[in-house]
């Protein structure tokens, strides 16, 4: 374990410590190389608790002692993608927000147009639409994104 990983809190060093023989039989079964760069993309991914673009955790990992390049960033993330380790969610520009999904409950979003908030929200009723309906053409999902564009409370207000 590095000295970066110590000082991680407790449940993103279990997440990661569960998450990363996953992603490495991924990797190995597409002929991925296994790299500790890609363990550290992983491990900053779920050390974020936001919906983050891909340029901001390059940023972050530019420089120091977890220095990863921009290439590996990008390309790890599309494959934690591809494993179902993080999601992605397009704004009205069609920017690439990622969220780790590992170990969190399927949640969809809301994101504000005035000052681009993500709202977070389930509802079992839409899980239940959308079961019915792939039943209903015997249709088998891998998975769904739904995403809800308009205006949050507080830009409601300020407009007002």
């Amino acid at each position: 374990m590095s000295v970066a990983e110590k000082n991680l809190p407790e449940e993103v060093r279990q997440s990661v410590d569960e998450a990363w023989p996953l992603f490495v039989d991924f990797l190995k079964k597409k002929d991925a190389r296994v790299t500790q760069a890609r363990k550290i993309v992983l491990t900053q991914v779920f050390s974020r608790h936001d919906h983050f673009c891909a340029d901001d955790l390059a940023a972050q990992l530019s420089s120091g002692m977890n220095h990863v390049s921009r290439g590996t960033v990008y390309r790890t993330l599309a494959l934690m993608e591809e494993a179902g380790l993080v999601r992605v969610i397009r704004d009205t520009d069609v920017h690439a927000h990622y969220e780790h999904t590992f170990n969190h409950p399927h949640h969809e979003h809301m994101i504000c147009d005035s000052c681009g908030q993500f709202i977070e929200f389930t509802d079992d009723s839409i899980m239940e639409l959308i079961a019915q309906a792939c039943k209903r053409i015997d249709f088998k999902e891998r998975t769904h994104r739904i995403v809800v564009f308009g205006t949050c409370a507080s830009c409601s207000e300020k407009n007002a």
